[in-house]
């Protein structure tokens, strides 16, 4: 953090530095005043420990089967059970076989091969470049899915886990890919993080502060008893202890729990409680959720996680209306069950509803007046998951059905279509086609609405709508234009990241601004352009982009956040302080967040809540070395000298030794303790780092260098 009077050369170096690096994701080199504090350290160093994760007590399913066996075994066939497991030769798709594991991918450059190799599954990457074939091979080690949707697999290298870009879609029977970035390399996987896993897995022993670092030897695959039930390991003791208990120990029971207890329990993966407050695997069943999760709010079905139904069910008037209805009132989570079994649905329709009830009843054949759920829980195309394939974009793996409960005209016009098209007779055939036109015209009338919103995904799904009931060539060409459109905007995206990405700022403003003439209210765009403006130094234009960001995505923190370092750096850090609460907020468990919220209450001499705040960073990621060394120059401030040197020293351990401006830290805090010899040597190392790492700064580092020395020589306050 730069101090009062410092020059306006370094001031002007520092700037550059800390956004160039804030643009490319680093951490933040800082400047600390170097006023003395009180305290001495012990000769014996305390090294910084981190913090182990253990799990809290999970068993496995087996452990469930000793009492508990027909239960289990039932449960072991459901998709929650299935929703991540090993690779079994008798469970993967007919992809593998010879002869129909290729996908070529609208990239030319870009094809894939799925192939079995004894008992491995290889997922290989074919990228032809100026040099020729590049290939990249990845053996399948986990799979996401129960074998009827689509299946996602994954790649461990090492303790880390990665989602392959291939998937398998079941109901088109061939293969299909998810977006991936063209400028990748290798095999075009991503991270597999926390979050995605913990609404696949019981349990899975996360590495805090990386983004996909698991320790595989403390791994519960699937969705099993305990995910519901909370671990076992108490309860299955208890009763192997006391056989004669007849009431369960230590185990929730969800059947027993307030409502909102029990509809949180699916809540956690089938809703938007996208943004931890804690560490992985954190929560706990019969907890309230909000205390884990921050539930985002998407403004359309596209934008929604993976699953959104319960946020729909709770705007349903019978949801409303009720004090009983949850998840479980339709879904048994212990049996299997397929995605059109409506039994159990209509029957728990009219737990409440007769019959009688039902205003259309008289009107509709009587083959239909007991399909509660085509009428009043429609399937519907969601956009929000979606998969390339070798003809078709932008395509929706299945239909869900809608979890608003409510009346739909035209999904009553729906249900009668499917029956009179059942129908041989010349009457059947006429109202048929007139309900045919006008389903397809009330759903492209949808994809122009959508449009027009710049809601191009939502535009696509309509169209497919249109289409399920009229293949016709108009209308295969209104899905054309609408993937166009979709097609191209994430095109240019692409091509503005890598701009971006390779400082071509002048070009990559342009390509931003191209995409923001199409669809105005793309959050991520007018992020990254306020950041373009900001490193251009127009700074107005940099803050009315960068305000853009939250106003078009709540969930988006980047616009806040940029707009906290902005202030941070003109010096205005009591508004930094503020952008960075308001980023907090949207995105709670955030180590960068903390740690520039961190150096703002510093500018402003508030150490005791900066230490806090790089606490929290610490909590988050124990190897960011930005935070250990903020709080190891906040807790010196506050005449905690012990403590403070116990973080600087962990700071310069995590850099090798190797960062000047951590090592002034360190040399700073040996100063403070009365060890002049190790202040003097550690600021040496310092001088030596800047030669080897930056001779620009070594002006500044030798002035530095010398305030410590000079400081080294006195005695210990």
């Amino acid at each position: 953090m730069p101090h009062d009077g410092s020059s306006r050369s370094r001031r002007r170096v520092l700037v550059a530095l800390a956004g160039l690096l804030v643009v490319v994701g680093g951490a933040a080199a800082f400047w600390w005043r170097s006023s003395a504090s009180s305290g001495v350290a012990s000769r014996e160093d305390t090294e910084f420990v981190e913090p182990e994760v253990l799990s809290p007590g999970y068993v496995g399913s087996q452990a469930c089967a000793a009492c508990h066996a027909e239960r289990v075994a039932e449960f072991r066939q459901t998709n929650h059970f299935r929703a991540c497991r090993v690779p079994r030769a008798d469970e993967m798709p007919a992809g593998f076989a010879a002869g129909k594991g290729t996908h070529a991918t609208r990239d030319p450059a870009l094809r894939f091969e799925m192939t079995r190799a004894g008992d491995d599954f290889l997922h290989t990457a074919i990228h032809t470049t100026p040099k020729g074939e590049d290939r990249k091979s990845s053996r399948i080690d986990l799979v996401y899915g129960a074998g009827a949707l689509d299946e996602v697999f994954f790649s461990w290298r090492g303790d880390r886990l990665y989602e392959l870009p291939i998937v398998w879609l079941h109901p088109l029977k061939r293969w299909g890919n998810s977006s991936h970035y063209r400028y990748g390399t290798g095999d075009f996987s991503r991270d597999a993080t926390p979050r995605c896993l913990e609404c696949h897995n019981t349990w899975m022993r996360h590495v805090a502060g990386t983004p996909n670092e698991y320790k595989r030897d403390d791994l519960i695959l699937g969705v099993t008893c305990e995910r519901c039930h909370g671990p076992g390991r108490e309860h299955v003791a208890f009763h192997e202890a006391h056989p004669e208990a007849e009431s369960g120990h230590a185990v929730v029971h969800p059947g027993r729990l307030p409502r909102e207890r029990r509809l949180e329990i699916c809540t956690q993966c089938h809703g938007n409680s996208t943004k931890p407050r804690g560490a992985a695997f954190g929560y706990r069943p019969g907890e309230p959720l909000e205390a884990f999760f921050r539930t985002a709010v998407s403004k359309h079905p596209e934008n929604d996680h993976v699953a959104n139904q319960v946020k729909y069910l709770r705007q349903s008037k019978c949801f409303q209306k009720s004090d009983t209805l949850t998840c479980t009132t339709c879904h048994d989570p212990h049996r299997p069950h397929g995605p059109t079994d409506t039994a159990a649905v209509r029957q728990a329709c009219q737990e409440c509803h007769k019959p009688a009830d039902c205003r259309e009843r008289d009107r509709l054949p009587a083959a239909v007046r007991d399909n509660c759920v085509g009428c009043h829980m429609p399937p519907r195309v969601w956009m929000n998951v979606h998969f390339h394939t070798e003809d078709d974009e932008y395509v929706p793996p299945i239909r869900r059905s809608l979890h608003r409960i409510a009346v739909y005209p035209e999904a009553r016009q729906e249900v009668l279509l499917a029956w009179h098209r059942k129908q041989a007779d010349a009457a059947s055939k006429q109202e048929a086609a007139r309900l045919t036109a006008a389903l397809v015209e009330h759903w492209l009338a949808e994809a122009e609405t959508y449009r027009r919103d710049y809601r191009f995904l939502a535009a696509i799904g309509a169209v497919r709508e249109a289409l399920s009931f009229d293949p016709a060539p108009a209308v295969r060409a209104k899905l054309k234009e609408a993937v166009a459109v979709q097609g191209k905007l994430d095109a240019d995206l692409v091509e503005a990241l890598h701009q971006f990405d390779e400082r071509r700022f002048p070009e990559a403003t342009e390509t931003f601004n191209a995409i923001l003439a199409t669809k105005p209210d793309m959050a991520l765009a007018h992020g990254k352009l306020g950041t373009l403006y900001a490193l251009a130094g127009r700074r107005d234009l940099a803050v009315r982009h960068l305000r853009e960001v939250a106003r078009h995505d709540p969930d988006d923190s980047y616009g806040l956040m940029m707009l906290g370092w902005m202030a941070y750096l003109e010096g205005r850090a009591a508004d930094a302080v503020e952008d960075y609460r308001r980023a907090d907020e949207i995105e709670p468990r955030n180590a960068k967040t903390h740690y520039h919220w961190g150096l703002a209450l510093a500018q402003l001499g508030r150490w005791e809540e900066a230490s806090e705040h790089f606490r929290q960073v610490l909590a988050i990621d124990p190897k960011h070395a930005g935070g250990s060394q903020g709080l190891g120059h906040a807790l010196r401030q506050q005449g905690k000298t012990a403590e403070a040197l116990r973080y600087a020293r962990h700071a310069a351990r995590l850099t090798d030794f190797r960062n000047p401006d951590i090592l002034l830290t360190l040399a700073d805090v040996y100063a403070d303790a009365g060890r002049p010899a190790d202040a003097e040597e550690t600021a040496a190392k310092a001088l030596d780092a800047a030669q080897a790492s930056d001779p620009k700064l070594v002006p500044q580092i030798r002035e530095r260098v010398e305030e410590i020395r000079a400081r080294a020589k006195k005695p210990p306050k």
